[in-house]
């Protein structure tokens, strides 16, 4: 348990405002490769279990190929990513990096749409990958093998599609 609060903390520490502290070098695949998906892109209202207060979370299509995410919780500035879309297999990830950061870091979070509502997000644990961290083919590799895995893939947020409002 003490592992899935540690990777907890740190992937909300990227996705829901402050520093971005995680352990992939490369995101899960190219621009050119990535997707963006029409129904994730929206106002969110997210929480965890562990924190029940909402935070609000923007999905922005940048240019097709990549999303702009802003991550608010209200206090202090909002959290300013950028994100590209891959599939493995049948499942979809985000993987997000700080736009305010020079050299790229990011976290890779699977994401699944129940409906037009409700998003969920899991994180990747990057603990499982740290003597493959630096040869990007070999962490997706391990990652279709693991995926199923909830010691490696953990839940992380559940969203509700912000009302507009007005």
């Amino acid at each position: 348990m003490r592992g899935k609060a540690r990777v907890l903390l740190l992937a909300a520490t990227c996705v829901i405002p402050t520093a971005c502290i995680t352990g992939f070098r490369h995101p899960l695949g190219s621009i050119e490769e990535a997707f963006v998906e029409p129904n994730l892109v929206g106002s969110w209202a997210c929480s965890s279990e562990d924190d029940p207060t909402p935070s609000a979370l923007k999905i922005v299509d940048f240019d097709g190929k990549q999303y702009y995410v802003e991550s608010a919780d209200g206090k202090g500035e909002p959290a300013r990513l950028r994100g590209l879309g891959h599939r493995i297999e049948d499942i979809a990830f985000l993987s997000i990096g700080d736009l305010g950061k020079k050299d790229d870091e990011w976290v890779f979070l699977a994401y699944a749409l129940s409906d037009a509502d409700h998003l969920s997000f899991r994180v990747v644990d990057a603990t499982p990958f740290e003597d493959v961290v630096d040869d990007p083919a070999s962490v997706k590799q391990r990652l279709a093998e693991q995926m199923q895995d909830p010691e490696v893939v953990v839940s992380l947020l559940s969203c509700t599609r912000a009302k507009p409002q007005g």
